[in-house]
């Protein structure tokens, strides 16, 4: 059954990995402040942050992840947020 989903999914056009598009838009690492408050996505599956403005990665079609998952960070992001009244 998984087999037919991974094909199908290969037959609809949805890519299954990274193809390289992503790294023209790789975003720096910055010095103070976090990644996401500073308008930086990150792509699960290319593993890298770029500089996107889209919610679906430009080179795997992969939703973006635009807040941290830990939950540090998430108390960090809300601060910054707050800071910079956004």
């Amino acid at each position: 059954m998984i087999i037919w989903y991974i094909f199908l999914g290969e037959i609809l056009g949805m890519a299954c990995n990274c193809n390289g598009v992503c790294t023209r838009y790789r975003a720096k690492r910055l010095d103070n402040g976090g990644r996401y408050s500073k308008g930086q996505k990150r792509c699960q599956r290319c593993e890298i942050f770029i500089k996107w403005e889209g919610l679906w990665c430009p080179c795997c079609n992969y939703r973006l992840r635009t807040k941290p998952r830990n939950s540090k960070y998430k108390i960090k992001f809300q601060e910054e947020i707050i800071l910079n009244g956004m």
